[in-house]
Order: C-alpha cells, then sequence, then structure tokens
C-alpha cells in the first residue's frame, strides 16, 4: 500500500525503499504493520487552541510552516494561527541565537555590538561571557610569558 511519508526528522530516512531528506514527503510503499505512521496534520490540528503549544513543540521549522498553512486554508483558528506563528517565531529565534552564538568568537568590536544588541538580553549575555572569557584569555597569555 503506497502512503505519504513526511520526513519531520533532522535526518535523512529510509522508508519503503526510498530516501526521504529532511522536511520533504514522498508516497512509499508501507507495509500495513507499519509501526511509525505518516505525520498527520489534520489530526494534529484536532487538538484544543489551548494544547496546540505542548503539541507543536517537537516540531521542526519546516513542519511547523506547513501546518501553518494547513491551518490557514482548513481551520481558520485566530488562536491555533497565533500558536503556530508563536512557535515558528521561537525556532527562528533559536537559529537566529545559535548563528550569533557561532559567530560571536570572530567579532573583533565587542563593545560596539554590545550597542547593536542592547535590547536582546540573551545576546547581551552572550556577548558578556565572550567578554569576559577574552579578558581571561589576555590574563593567561600574561602570565604565561
Amino acid at each position: 500500500m503506497k502512503k505519504p511519508f513526511y520526513n519531520d526528522s533532522d535526518n535523512i530516512a529510509f522508508v519503503g525503499g526510498k530516501l526521504i531528506p529532511p522536511g520533504e514527503i514522498r508516497l512509499v510503499d508501507v507495509p500495513a504493520a507499519s509501526n511509525k505512521p505518516a505525520f498527520d496534520i489534520a489530526a494534529l490540528l484536532e487538538n484544543k487552541v489551548s494544547d496546540l503549544p505542548e503539541a507543536l513543540s517537537t516540531l521542526n521549522i519546516d513542519t511547523l510552516n506547513k501546518v501553518l498553512a494547513y491551518e490557514q486554508t482548513h481551520g481558520k483558528r485566530k488562536g491555533a494561527i497565533s500558536a503556530i506563528e508563536e512557535q515558528i517565531a521561537q525556532r527562528e529565534y533559536d537559529a537566529d541565537l545559535t548563528e550569533f552564538a557561532s559567530s560571536l568568537s570572530a567579532t573583533e568590536d565587542l563593545d560596539a555590538l554590545l550597542l547593536l544588541i542592547a535590547d536582546d538580553e540573551n545576546k547581551v549575555a552572550m556577548v558578556e561571557e565572550e567578554i569576559a572569557r577574552r579578558k581571561e584569555q589576555v590574563q593567561n597569555d600574561n602570565q604565561q610569558d
């Protein structure tokens, strides 16, 4: 029997003889006794709006965008749309923080950077940690000389 399989993981999945890249859907041969059902957006959105944040918490941003599109087309519940958009915004912010953290060690003028990101307490904390790390490194270098 052929069924759509949505790969909501971060890794390539091999299902029914097909490689499925993360975030993509493929029709695959699924045995009747398959243990892993295909991702069902409609079933997910049967949750009460108040239960959606928990139900959405494990989904990646690509899946969340698909869930949002489905809700906008089929359900059109403002509360559900808002909950999904909040989850998407959180994932985007998390990705931004990860990118920011990885680029921090290459930034030379941390004081100027602090002025640019002053309204984001998470980024400010990261920069302050980097300043402290560099100060400690300078002290260690001076002690070795």
